[in-house]
């Protein structure tokens, strides 16, 4: 089974599988499908990371593919430029190494069984013959026109006469070059070879810090999932620089404090769709879960030891601050609006990927290197150009909201789940565990139900609660009342994040998963 926010990338996925790959294969190819039909949000100039569990041995592994500053990203290079920030767009926003394609291939050297060649084809396809505009890349184009216009390179790939209708074929050559040439020449092609050259030369004319060497120096790291523990199954995801832990220590306030609730006799099982202090008791655990990811949350070797987090006594003292009748006052979250694709599959013989790449923001930093169709990630625009633990320095990974899920049961992965959207990935992946694992709610019930995302929209903007109007208007009403600063939006909103999941129907044997109607994707299988 695939779930992926394009219905052509699951597709290509699924064809993996009906082939006789294994879900890594799928992975792969749906990872690569994601690159062309959904440029805005991931490709190969962005990172990516992943989570496995391997059948035969019961482990479950964890890459991260994310790339480093490169070695000129200084904030004397900055400030000498007079800049006070890192931006967001622009040459000087791409300056980390991109990471996805390495960790493709980590994948397929671990556990893929077919060639690359033939895990790339139908992204080649897509991107030679052309795919046709979907919804959500539509309305970025249009967003994003004055941005992309800025760089010669995204002009010429994205920012043609009129923007691309929906529906309307969008031909990337260029980039099917590219695929083409990492399908036959490997890693080394992108991180050693003329993919690097190029990339580097360009980067070089147009001001942005990073060099061939920076990729020649890239290395993702494997390491073992953040793990802990949710309603009897174990919670895992990634540890620092991604903000999984956000979601770990979010899940551990959420069911220490609605237990200490139903100990005083509270209700037993208020839901979050039907219940205003179950509701309250979420967005308030994802409030003081955000205060445990900006105090952990870093490069992984300069990382303090991410399970003090969630240390029994540390959860207790943050359930514990959490008031059932007024909301605590609003932090100074920084404005994110992430855009990022996640998918999840799986195959019959129980092996299973959770995988997550992104740009970070639409069309990442509105840079592109115009003969190889790639377009540069602002996932650097994290750092500070001031002294604290997200300073910009060379050779750090940045701060990063990428964060692929699994709940595992028995050892084995029952829930297989993500979502995109920075900030609003560890609050979507709340509502999904506890829809789907307290309250025992269907997959794509639980992906349609309203979402909450609480934060920043806009840098100059107060953070704010912002609500589906699906909710319940008494839940609103009760969440106004107890002071959340509520801003209603419409009814379905992609700012809530494209969400995908897998559950592991084991009693039966089957698989049932979901896809998000806030995207364009599908849930298939066969």
């Amino acid at each position: 089974m695939v779930t992926a926010p394009h219905a052509l990338a699951a597709q290509g996925g699924l064809q993996m599988l009906a082939a006789g790959g294994n879900a890594a294969d799928a992975a792969i190819a749906t990872a690569a499908a994601l690159s062309v039909v959904y440029p805005h949000m991931t490709g190969l100039g962005g990172d990516a990371f992943w989570l496995y569990y391997d059948a035969k041995t019961g482990d479950v592994s964890a890459y991260n593919g994310s790339g480093a500053a490169a070695q000129l990203a200084t904030m004397d290079h900055y400030q000498a430029r007079e800049a006070h920030a890192v931006p967001e767009t622009g040459a000087l926003a791409a300056l980390t190494v991109p990471g996805a394609v390495d960790a493709w291939f980590a994948l397929h050297e671990r556990f893929g069984s077919f060639s690359m060649e033939r895990l790339l084809a139908a992204a080649v396809r897509y991107a030679v013959d052309g795919a046709p505009v979907a919804r959500s890349l539509h309305g970025a184009l249009q967003q994003k026109r004055d941005q992309l216009l800025r760089d010669e390179g995204a002009a010429s790939l994205y920012a043609c006469e009129r923007v691309a209708p929906i529906g309307s074929r969008l031909r990337q050559p260029q980039l099917g070059a590219s695929l083409r040439s990492i399908a036959q020449f490997g890693r080394a092609w992108f991180y050693e070879g003329e993919g690097a050259e190029r990339i580097g030369r360009y980067c070089e004319r147009i001001g942005s810090p990073l060099r061939a060497a920076d990729f020649a120096a890239h290395a993702g790291l494997s390491c073992s999932p953040a793990a802990g523990t949710f309603l009897g199954c174990d919670s895992l995801t990634m540890p620092p620089n991604s903000q999984g832990i956000t979601l770990l220590a979010a899940q551990a306030i959420y069911e220490r404090h609605r237990g200490a609730h139903q100990a005083e006799g509270g209700a037993a099982r208020g839901s979050v769709d039907d219940d205003v202090s179950a509701l309250h008791a979420a967005i308030e655990s994802i409030r003081l879960a955000f205060e445990t990811r900006d105090e952990y949350v870093r490069d992984p070797r300069m990382a303090a030891d991410w399970r003090e987090a969630l240390a029994s006594e540390r959860i207790a003292a943050l359930a514990a601050r959490i008031d059932r009748d007024v909301a605590a006052p609003s932090s100074d979250e920084r404005a994110d609006r992430g855009d990022t694709t996640y998918f999840a599959c799986t195959d019959g013989d129980g092996n299973a990927v959770s995988f997550i790449q992104s740009l970070f923001h639409g069309f990442g930093a509105a840079v592109a290197v115009p003969e190889l169709g790639i377009v540069l990630n602002n996932r650097g625009s994290a750092f500070q150009l001031s002294p604290g633990h997200r300073s910009l320095s060379p050779g750090v990974r940045p701060f990063h909201t990428l964060m692929p899920c699994m709940l595992m049961s028995d050892g084995k992965p029952w829930l297989v789940y993500g979502s995109m959207g920075g900030e609003g990935q560890p609050q979507t992946a709340l509502l999904l565990s506890i829809r789907i694992a307290q309250e025992g709610m269907d997959v794509q019930a639980a992906i349609e139900a309203p979402r909450f995302r609480y934060g920043k929209t806009w840098i100059e903007e107060p953070a704010r609660l912002n609500l589906e109007a699906r909710f319940d208007p008494a839940s609103i009403a009760g969440l106004r009342a107890r002071g959340h600063a509520v801003n209603v939006l419409g009814d379905w909103e992609e700012s809530m994040g494209h969400a995908g999941a897998i559950l592991f129907e084991r009693a039966c044997g089957f698989m049932s998963g979901g896809a998000d109607p806030r995207g364009d994707g599908a849930a298939v299988g066969f």
